[in-house]
């Protein structure tokens, strides 16, 4: 592997020096024309410093499909207890499995582009100073500086997590070496991660200064969270009660209405539960997104189908682990899955005869035909989806698209409830009751009025209440990460129940457990993909286990 890379580095280094040894001295130096942009004359004032920052952007909205456009998302809950990836297409059922190599395509996308984000947040935050516009001054560049500092902070966070130790790129690369940085523990990375948070707190305004970018908020709510992973718990409530402090004086709060936190008319930055998102527009071909798509039933008759959600591809599903995770009575689990008996939604089509199936609590199968007429409910049938359920929560029909990838629905990175829960697993991790006033508070919301908790494991109340919470958002595969759970959850392959009815499937179907076949006993669990270590001198070697 060595003399590959070897040979490829040598033929870089000889083009480029065929390239110079071509050009005259004044070839080389006139390369950037004056009257073009460059690196010379780009940077002048505010416009071209939120241009350098919404560089930073791209690659994580856009940088191909298994970004947050189409598939991250859904991605890494399908790598959890939670979720459970519709079996099509071979890379992303590899992936769902935990059957992943260093050249699988999530394994290098998911490092390629959050450096491409890394290396434009290193660009503005070594060039918006040098503007040349005297009246940006240093007090209107530190919005965009700590926007930038926040992206590199969001970056490498996530690359640690998975990978473990990487190379930490701070500055601009001068020469050839520059480019290959050997790998930094995760333990320094991590300490760049809480200075740049730390950092974007002390520069970015409570409110967003263009639509959709971190404000003060979001990063005091991510510098707390980041204090969690490194185990700092003090430091973690300190930094939390500081962005609680930070959020609800720049108006947020939770909202009364659990389901209307993802309602379209409550996008952007006035919903007053989010604090940060990463943003769409709704039929747009260059902003829209997947992610409606992508959770709505698929398996609906043909005629419903049609009539209520449009072209649903259904690859998000919940599994019964996740149904049972919530409490008896709690409505955030029909706010969240769609399960046999509950009501879907409102047909509004002509008369519809249809058959329904449901197994009884021996699995004997009942069936019962039905007309639906316009306005009747529609009853949930467990045999429109491979797990039996459905995602409710984040969805939204696609009838109105020009393109059901065009929708407009907006990814949540940092809700209200869930700055409430770092306080409140910080405060656990002491040993400090006060932790389930926290957790109460998230419980208490009007839509959802669940009984508050004041006895139990402290850790573990707080685990579950993010659990139910903050379902299919993203994150159970990053806090099961830095728990250091991911093996125990699976266990023996026969502990995370996958179908609504498992218990009454053989133990041979796939569809009645979750069984990765993976190796999740690693540390890091992801390997580095083969491209870095070809490419790299500085690495030749990958994580332990691959």
């Amino acid at each position: 592997m060595n003399s590959i890379k070897n040979i490829k580095n040598i033929v870089r280094l000889l083009s480029l020096v065929t390239f110079i040894s071509s050009c005259s001295e004044e070839d080389f130096l006139d390369r950037y024309p004056l009257d073009r942009p460059n690196s010379e004359n780009f940077f002048v004032g505010a416009e071209s410093a939120r241009a350098a920052v919404n560089a930073c952007y791209d690659p994580w909205h856009r940088g191909n499909a298994n970004m947050l456009y189409r598939d991250l998302t859904i991605h890494l809950d399908a790598l959890t207890d939670d979720s459970y990836w519709r079996p099509v297409r071979a890379a992303s059922v590899a992936l769902e499995q935990w059957n992943i190599n260093p050249t699988h395509e999530n394994v290098s996308s998911w490092w390629r582009y959050p450096y491409e984000c890394i290396n434009a947040a290193n660009y503005a935050l070594a060039n918006i100073p040098n503007s040349t516009d005297e009246s940006f001054t240093a007090e209107q560049q530190a919005p965009y500086l700590g926007e930038a500092a926040f992206y590199r902070a969001y970056s490498y966070q996530f690359l640690t997590l998975l990978y473990g130790d990487i190379p930490l790129y701070l500055e601009l690369a001068d020469s050839y070496e520059d480019f290959h940085l050997p790998r930094t523990s995760k333990e320094k990375v991590l300490e760049q991660v809480i200075a740049d948070f730390t950092f974007a707190t002390e520069n970015l305004k409570e409110t967003p200064i263009y639509p959709g970018a971190p404000s003060k908020p979001v990063a005091a709510a991510m510098l707390a969270k980041a204090y969690l992973i490194v185990e700092d718990w003090a430091n973690a409530e300190t930094a939390a009660r500081e962005a609680i402090e930070i959020a609800e004086g720049a108006g947020k709060h939770l909202m009364d209405d659990f389901e209307a936190i993802w309602a379209l008319e409550n996008e952007g930055d006035s919903n007053p539960e989010l604090l940060w998102y990463w943003g769409f527009v709704e039929n747009d071909q260059y902003h829209g997104g997947n992610h409606a798509v992508q959770r709505l039933c698929r398996d609906l008759p043909s005629t419903l189908k049609t009539a209520i959600d449009g072209d649903g591809w259904g690859y998000a599903l919940p599994q019964r682990d996740l149904y049972d995770a919530f409490e008896e009575g709690d409505p955030r689990r029909k706010y969240t899955i769609f399960a046999p008996g509950d009501d879907y939604k409102v047909y509004p089509g002509e008369d519809f005869a249809y058959t329904h199936q449901r197994l009884d609590e021996n699995g004997d199968t009942l069936r019962w035909d039905v007309v639906y007429s316009a306005g009747d409910m529609v009853e949930y049938d467990y045999r429109w989806s491979p797990s039996g359920m459905n995602v409710r929560k984040m969805t939204r029909t696609v009838i109105n698209l020009a393109n059901v990838r065009w929708s407009g629905q907006d990814v949540p990175v940092m809700r209200m409830s869930e700055l409430y829960l770092i306080l409140a697993e910080a405060l656990a991790e002491q040993g400090n009751t006060e932790a389930y006033t926290w957790v109460n508070k998230v419980r208490a919301r009007p839509s959802v009025d669940m009984a508050p908790i004041n006895s139990g494991d402290l850790v573990e109340v707080v685990r579950h209440e993010r659990r139910v919470e903050l379902a299919f958002e993203g994150l159970r595969l990053f806090d099961l990460i830095r728990w250091g759970e991911i093996e125990n959850v699976f266990g023996d392959g026969m502990k995370v129940k996958r179908h609504f009815y498992s218990d009454f499937m053989p133990n041979n179907s796939l569809l009645k457990y979750d069984q990765p076949i993976g190796r999740l006993n690693l540390d890091p669990l992801f390997p580095l993909p083969q491209e870095e270590i070809d490419n790299n001198l500085n690495i030749n070697s990958n994580n332990p286990g691959w």
